[in-house]
């Protein structure tokens, strides 16, 4: 069984490791997702879990799907 801690610690490492893979700060991703830094930030602490429109706005800024970001979440359960 899946736990809600699990889901937020794997979101935020595939997230952070799309943004460096990119060579992108926070700060440069925030600006090419309209997302703000300091959401992108607690994202990657482990502080929040991305909204369906968040991830949408964060893997646009990465120039990558959200399903691709979700998929690669999901293969860390399977």
């Amino acid at each position: 069984m899946v736990h809600g801690d699990q889901i937020l610690k794997t979101t935020s490492f595939v997230l952070k490791r799309y943004r460096e893979d990119a060579g992108l700060s926070q700060e440069k991703l925030a600006e090419k997702s309209n997302v703000s830094r300091s959401m992108i930030d607690k994202i990657e602490r482990r502080e929040r879990l991305p909204s369906i429109e968040t991830l949408i706005k964060i893997a646009s800024g990465l120039d990558v799907k959200a399903s691709d970001i979700v998929s690669e979440i999901e293969k860390k359960f399977m």
